[in-house]
């Protein structure tokens, strides 16, 4: 699973490189490639009136450029983009009459695979396509993510010892607890061990805290326990 981020200027794609890890873990991608190579992205030029000027300066000619704007190609516009003139169905425009987009032109073999977006200087382009394996750890994060959040709201310190339990509706949670059997070392990281089914906690063993957690449409119970 991938995500391509473009942009023009190489040093704002160094500036956000550092936050590669960041993305490849809230996106849930294996990788992110950063690129200003419009060729190689297969970044696009579109070009939209900003109406509120050239209305004013072009008056009875406004509807002319209006109705020949969607045929003007890409090149054409990028080359607008370079040096600040083009001629639309017969009229002089310059810089500020014309609002630059780009955009990734994805071929009907895609449709499904892939989502884009762009501000009109970035342009991402995200594999949306689902992967299980990638699908897995995903699950293993959001669970963990949960334990985090509720050790918070428990008050617990990093070195507090709690251990983690878990309780599915009878049916329920397949998903889930095939992650935490595939991504188990992904779990350990952060909460230090799997949790572990509300059956087998022991008798007697101090409730720190419990909460209904929910992820993926599935809800569940979770305890924290006093180790």
């Amino acid at each position: 699973m991938e995500l391509l981020v473009f942009h023009t200027d190489d040093q704002y794609l160094a500036d956000i490189k550092p936050l590669q890890r960041y993305i490849e873990s809230e996106l849930n991608v294996r990788d992110v490639v950063f690129s200003s190579d419009e060729t190689l992205s297969g970044v696009r030029y579109s070009a939209v009136a900003d109406w509120s000027i050239l209305g004013r300066k072009l008056r009875s000619n406004l509807a002319r450029v209006k109705n020949a704007l969607p045929n003007v190609s890409s090149d054409a516009v990028r080359a607008y983009l370079r040096t600040g003139n083009i001629t639309v169905n017969g009229i002089e425009l310059v810089t500020g009459d014309l609002i630059v987009q780009r955009f990734l032109e994805l071929p009907p073999s895609s449709e499904g695979q892939y989502a884009t977006h762009t501000d009109n200087h970035v342009v991402v382009r995200l594999d949306i396509q689902v992967h299980p394996d990638l699908l897995g750890e995903w699950l293993a994060r959001e669970l963990t993510n949960r334990v985090q959040k509720l050790r918070k709201k428990a008050g617990l310190q990093a070195t507090d010892d709690v251990n983690v339990f878990y309780r599915f509706e009878e049916g329920s949670g397949a998903d889930l607890l095939d992650a935490m059997k595939q991504h188990a070392d992904i779990i350990r990281k952060t909460v230090r061990d799997v949790p572990l089914d509300a059956k087998e906690r022991e008798a007697g063993t101090q409730l720190v805290i419990e909460e209904e957690q929910e992820v993926a449409d599935v809800k569940f119970m979770l305890y924290l326990v006093r180790a």
